[in-house]
């Protein structure tokens, strides 16, 4: 016989019914979840554009503190005078560019700010004026000793092609090494094949590769920036094995000098040989002296901050400016 009660009957209706609207809740939470999802999707794409936008700006802004610090910072040291005198001047050179810097960023609705910090590190600026000399030492010897364990910075040579050497064996030879044994030093030799400046790099595996540049100037030179990686204007690629093998304090060699003619410069730390012991012993002049090579005192590295903000990103960050360094 049929079961027919009511509470049967209306209890079979009611879990149904309950089924029925459980799995309509579950629908509407789901849709709404995929919505929430897709909303939250939609706004961390949005937001890490423009994030990412104003970061490379703020990034673009700290290259060009970089780029254009170094350079108000060897202006300071060329101008000389001692560091009482470089230090102030920097700092005001680099006020005015933060002001030049401040007032071009505003158009773009963005407000950047540099300043010194105070902090440096004391050093040497070695550097040849007289182009008209060859690369030996104050006493003259062709083979010497540049720098001795020390931390190194911009080395850059101006050289006159038809001062140098007519074959590689003979050649100017800049010798960099990280430990001074010498048996894994980089060496960049330069000489002349009769029309172009040839620039080699060697290390312990042997060559690394060579540059070949024709000077167009009238003294028939050009520079040979070691450190920033260029001969002339042109990209030397086997130049950066000196970045590549090298770091921290370095000895540096002149071999050959008086196969080489022309001005140079470069900027050293004093943590083991002071300035005074430079001057006083056979390898460097005083400033003014009137002989060469010149020592005399410099910055080697200032850290500066910056500050980059627009209405929405916030870049506070403290740089060291030490350019065309050796690390």
């Amino acid at each position: 016989m049929a079961d027919v009660t009511l509470w049967d009957r209306f209890g079979n209706d009611d879990r149904g019914q309950l089924f029925l609207v459980t799995a309509l809740t579950i629908a509407v939470l789901l849709v709404g979840l995929a919505l929430t999802l897709n909303t939250a999707i939609y706004t961390e794409n949005v937001a890490t554009r423009t994030t990412d936008t104003q970061l490379d700006d703020a990034v673009s802004f700290q290259q060009s503190l970089v780029a254009g610090g170094g350079e108000l910072l060897d202006a300071a040291n060329r101008a000389g005078g001692g560091i009482t005198t470089i230090e102030p001047q920097f700092q005001s050179s680099l006020g005015n560019w933060s002001v030049e810097a401040a007032s071009l960023s505003a158009v773009y609705d963005r407000s950047v700010d540099a300043s010194y910090t105070g902090t440096k590190t004391n050093g040497t600026r070695v550097y040849q004026a007289n182009s008209t000399r060859n690369y030996t030492n104050e006493t003259g010897a062709s083979t010497w000793s540049a720098v001795s364990n020390e931390e190194v910075r911009n080395i850059r040579f101006n050289v006159s092609r038809t001062s140098l050497a007519g074959n590689s064996g003979d050649a100017f030879r800049l010798i960099l090494d990280d430990d001074g044994v010498l048996s894994d030093a980089v060496e960049i030799s330069m000489h002349d094949d009769g029309t172009n400046i040839v620039v080699t790099v060697e290390d312990d595996t042997g060559v690394i590769g060579s540059c070949a540049v024709e000077p167009k100037g009238v003294d028939e030179s050009l520079v040979v920036d070691v450190t920033g990686g260029t001969v002339g204007t042109q990209r030397c690629l086997p130049l950066d094995t000196v970045h590549e093998k090298l770091g921290g304090d370095v000895y540096v060699i002149f071999e050959n000098g008086d196969d080489a003619t022309g001005t140079y410069e470069f900027y050293m730390t004093n943590k083991n040989t002071a300035l005074s012991t430079l001057v006083s012993g056979p390898n460097y002049a005083g400033a003014g002296s009137g002989s060469w090579p010149v020592a005399q005192e410099a910055i080697y590295d200032a850290n500066v901050t910056f500050r980059f903000s627009t209405d929405e990103t916030v870049v506070e960050k403290e740089v060291r400016l030490a350019p065309g360094e050796i690390e």
